[in-house]
């Protein structure tokens, strides 16, 4: 049973799923998968496009860089991340260096995965 922490980001415009329903996601896709919830990291009512600009996203990186207290990341939608791609992106490549993984009941890791590293190679080739 793999430990998980869940992300959860919420929208002043309403684009995501409320709260309660991002939870309610998460924690029945994490008894579907095995995962074991651990912690729980929010950022309610934030903007979707800087990572590094809410509390939550960045206490979850503090967290794979020096406790590991878990080993996966699990949102309701990708989305919950960033309204940018290349900030889902970073943010893949980030936890990939940690031997951290992302997942959601919409995209798998190996998805995340695939996404990041074509996205990389479409960027070096500009």
């Amino acid at each position: 049973m793999a430990l998980a922490a869940a992300y959860i980001r919420t929208d002043t415009g309403g684009e995501l799923p409320s709260r309660d329903e991002q939870r309610a996601a998460i924690t029945d896709f994490a008894a579907q998968s095995g995962h074991r919830l651990v912690a729980v990291y929010e950022d309610l009512d934030a903007p979707g496009q800087l990572l590094y600009h809410r509390p939550g996203i960045k206490a979850a990186i503090d967290n794979i860089k020096e406790e590991e207290d878990w080993e996966v990341l699990i949102v309701a939608h990708p989305r919950a991340i960033s309204d940018t791609d290349s900030a889902v992106h970073e943010f893949v490549h980030k936890l990939s260096l940690y031997n951290n993984r992302l997942e959601s009941p919409l995209r798998s890791w190996d998805e995340f995965l695939e996404r990041m590293k074509s996205y990389r190679r479409a960027m070096s080739r500009k």
